[in-house]
């Protein structure tokens, strides 16, 4: 029997809402993030996925009639229903789960939803099918990832969202690059948090002034005021290190608590004690406490990375803080499991980078390995955007006008630099595909080094 990841089980359950009549909700967004970890079952009519709304590519059309079948087919798979605005599809979830359907709910708002938030649908015949997509028990013997093999994950529609560059900026995230985040993603070394950095690094480089911890919180806030959501993430492993860490402090004794399930540590984290706070960031900011390689990589080796380890410091302290007031827009993500990379696929725009681009999201989880994926385009993109903020917006780290090419140049130069260290420690001897979509969604797999 097929058995859901538990980190998939506690993003499921974290996710998960109900509505006024207790129907079981799952955001589009959600939806979008987990490509082929969750079935999309598409409760209308099969004639309507080539209607005006579409349908969502990999979605499964086996008819409202069937739907009570489901509940023996998939009990093992998470279950998304979906229908064009929601409303049909969270009545049938609560039924579903009435007849003992554990893993089921409703994308919420429907197809209406999932095209305002920026997603795309297909409304190809082709892709319509009423079966559902096969799990399987077990994985394929993982080897070595080969062009064929990067093509035929990229090609599974399951595996790849698109959604307007313009939506992804008010709505969605930049990820890291890690693999090990099996969500669909648009990634870059260390996601918001690196681009954070490298800016902060940039601004210090071209002016010549050393941001202290008020001004890189003032300029986080700025930042969430201005882009919106920003993530960052550790790993369990250095998750597991810091609660070990936690207990042993006789400063903390109050929150050592033996018997805290992973979760439950995750909660005290996420909302402690004010007086426990400042012994808390000690323990936070510690590298064998950080699970995001590409920003332990810079405390260690700031030389290297060309930023002061103190400037990396600020960031951290300033992030948790906000975390810990509720801030919104950040978000702490904890990724399972070791380092599986077996390649570094660079994602590339054929047609360039605008406002209104469609950019493919896409899952690090390929055929029982993992990739390290990076939207180089799109970062550059964002870079320009956050340059441009600087010098004509009103934030407190402003960079005055004649100084925004100088900026540009030093954020780039130092992007490529930092993502060429990172590479270097994480993914050195790898393979590296680039993928090159045009404009029609059709894209080239091709090995540049290996």
């Amino acid at each position: 029997m097929v058995t859901i990841p538990p980190f998939l089980l506690l993003r499921w359950s974290s996710s998960l809402t109900r509505g006024s009549n207790g129907e079981p909700l799952i955001t589009p967004l959600f939806v979008a993030e987990q490509g082929p970890a969750v079935q999309i079952v598409d409760i209308r009519p099969s004639d309507k996925a080539t209607g005006v709304l579409g349908y969502i590519p990999g979605s499964s059309f086996p008819g409202i009639e069937r739907l009570e079948q489901l509940a023996d087919a998939v009990s093992s798979s998470p279950l998304v229903l979906v229908s064009a605005t929601g409303v049909t599809a969270a009545k049938a979830a609560l039924h579903l789960e009435e007849l003992g359907l554990e893993h089921v709910a409703a994308m919420e708002g429907g197809l209406a939803a999932w095209r305002a938030l920026g997603f795309s649908t297909s409304r190809d015949p082709a892709g319509v099918r009423d079966s559902l997509h096969d799990v399987p028990e077990t994985v394929s013997e993982p080897g070595p990832l080969t062009v064929e093999r990067v093509q035929e994950h990229i090609g599974d529609p399951r595996s790849v969202r698109w959604i307007k560059l313009s939506s992804m900026i008010a709505h969605g995230r930049l990820s890291c690059i890690d693999g090990r985040d099996e969500r669909g993603i648009i990634g870059s070394p260390g996601g918001d948090s690196g681009k954070f950095l490298l800016t902060l690094a940039a601004i210090e480089q071209t002016t010549g002034r050393k941001l202290d911890e008020d001004a890189v919180t003032r300029g986080l806030v700025s930042h969430l005021d201005t882009f919106g959501h920003f993530y960052m993430h550790t790993d369990a492993h250095a998750f597991n290190a810091l609660i070990e860490a936690l207990k042993a402090d006789p400063r903390l004794q109050i929150a050592a608590v033996d018997g805290l399930e992973p979760e439950e540590w995750f909660e005290f984290l996420r909302k402690p004690p004010h007086d426990l706070r400042e012994s808390l960031l000690e323990h936070l900011v510690e590298p064998a406490h950080l699970g995001c390689g590409h920003i332990r990589l810079m405390l260690q080796h700031g030389d290297e990375y060309g930023i002061r380890k103190e400037l990396v410091l600020a960031y951290l302290r300033a992030f948790h803080r906000l975390w810990w007031e509720g801030a919104p827009e950040v978000t702490l993500t904890v990724l399972p499991g070791d380092h599986e990379e077996g390649a570094v696929v660079n994602v590339r725009l054929g047609a360039g980078v605008w406002d209104l681009s469609r950019i493919p999201l896409i899952s690090p989880a390929c055929d029982g390995r993992q990739m390290f994926i990076n939207h180089p385009d799109v970062f550059s993109y964002l870079r320009r955007k956050t340059v441009q903020h600087l010098v004509r917006g009103q934030d407190p780290l402003a960079v005055e006008a004649s100084q925004e090419e100088t900026l540009q140049q030093a954020i780039d130069e130092l992007a490529e630099r930092q993502l060429g260290v990172t590479v270097g420690y994480l993914a050195k001897g790898l393979p590296i595909f680039e993928v090159v979509f045009s404009a029609d969604g059709t894209f080239e797999v091709t090995e540049v080094s290996g």
